[in-house]
């Protein structure tokens, strides 16, 4: 839980900054509360799970630099939550740029 709570204050600091792959994305005040939302109902993904269906919220190099983004013990246990439309919905809702 402790984790979690460290990488949330940068993470609302990416939110209200708008980081995205390439230049940053201005958003709407709607899109910065969906994102918080969308951190908020997902506490059973891992933040390479959050990456994979979210990437806006993540520097670009997140999935592919292990050294400095480690995989959780969660991600290497190899249990990935089922991700479903509405999980899709509520992504693209907070401009998060979804990969899936």
């Amino acid at each position: 839980m402790a984790r979690r709570a460290l990488i949330l204050a940068p993470l609302a600091a990416l939110v209200i900054g708008g980081c995205s792959y390439a230049a940053p994305q201005k958003l709407t005040g709607q899109q910065e509360t969906a994102r918080k939302a969308f951190i908020k109902d997902h506490p059973n993904f891992t933040d390479h799970d959050l990456a994979k269906l979210c990437p806006a919220l993540y520097p670009s190099t997140f999935l592919t630099d292990r050294k400095k983004y480690p995989l959780e013990k969660k991600d290497k246990d190899g249990t990935i939550p089922a991700v479903t439309q509405a999980d899709r919905d509520q992504a693209a809702a907070a401009g998060c740029n979804s990969t899936q």
